[in-house]
């Protein structure tokens, strides 16, 4: 009996000591997994201390960069003071030189008014010297009709009047061009500084002498001293028109019909066809702005009706 008792003992034992060393198999395999799981939340830690550290360092360039950008804005805000300035002391300094040259450009009109009204008194006084001189030959030729000397003297007398008071006209004439042509490079320098209306008072009136003188040319003899260069001055101020947004619109010689948008005088002219209508005279021309007109022609058409 006690044998028994003492092998049950025994194996009581045995079985007790297998399921210790079972449980400590168990809590070894547990410890193993919590010992791998610490060491995976190391590096996990880790990686997102490294974060922080890479975070915090961009924090901080972004505040330096703050800093930049503050200063940055103060040295704009400096400079558009400063440009401000600037702009207000230009502006001022514009608006003296426009006004400067606004009293010039009256000036200069006052100028260009007093010496065409010269000019013109000159041009009555030279006709009037010529025809006195025609009146005192036409006497010296019809009392010694039989001297064929004295015709002909008359004659290069009158020829000489007539060529020295064509030369006189193209002396003028140059002269007024020239003033002219100043006046409109000051007046388009003013234009294009202004932001009002653009004046074409200077431009027509400039027009109207340009017609004016091709026309006494058309009726001249180009060897005349000055012709050439009255002519070429002629189409320089015509070409500075046309850079400026004007053109003279050419009629002389043309047929008349009754569309046109022009004040015409009409004068009869057997010399013509049968029901023909052509523009003889230019006595104000056409003149359009940028394809518009701002003037209408006043024109003689020769007819045959």
């Amino acid at each position: 009996m006690r044998i028994i008792l003492l092998s049950f003992f025994v194996l009581c034992c045995i079985s007790a000591i297998g399921q210790t060393k079972t449980i400590e198999i168990s809590i070894m395999e547990r410890l193993n997994v919590v010992e791998a799981k610490l060491t995976e939340f190391d590096k996990k830690l880790h990686k997102i201390s490294v974060a922080s550290n890479k975070n915090r360092g961009d924090i901080q360039n972004l505040k330096q960069l703050n800093d930049t950008l503050y200063k940055s804005f103060d040295s704009l805000k400096d400079a558009c003071d400063s440009l401000k300035n600037t702009q207000e002391v230009d502006r001022a300094s514009m608006n003296d030189k426009i006004q400067n040259t606004n009293n010039i450009v009256v000036h200069n009109q006052s100028v260009l008014r007093n010496r065409s009204l010269w000019g013109s008194l000159i041009i009555i006084l030279i006709f009037f010297l010529s025809g006195g001189i025609f009146l005192y030959l036409f006497k010296r030729i019809k009392s010694d009709a039989n001297s064929i000397d004295e015709v002909r003297k008359a004659q290069d007398a009158l020829q000489n009047a007539q060529t020295k008071m064509q030369e006189e006209s193209i002396k003028l004439d140059n002269k007024l061009l020239e003033i002219a042509e100043q006046q409109m490079k000051k007046t388009a320098a003013i234009d294009n500084q202004a932001t009002t209306t653009v004046d074409h008072s200077l431009a027509l009136k400039v027009g109207d002498e340009i017609v004016r003188i091709e026309l006494n040319l058309s009726r001249m003899d180009s060897s005349i001293k000055g012709y050439k260069q009255l002519a070429k001055a002629v189409q320089r101020i015509k070409d500075n028109f046309q850079a400026n947004g004007y053109e003279i619109i050419d009629m002389l010689g043309k047929p008349y019909n009754e569309g046109m948008k022009v004040i015409a005088n009409f004068v009869s002219d057997e010399t013509l066809e049968q029901g023909k209508q052509v523009i003889t005279g230019i006595i104000k021309p056409q003149i359009n702005y940028n394809g518009k007109m701002i003037q209408s022609a006043q024109i003689t058409v020769s007819q045959n009706i």
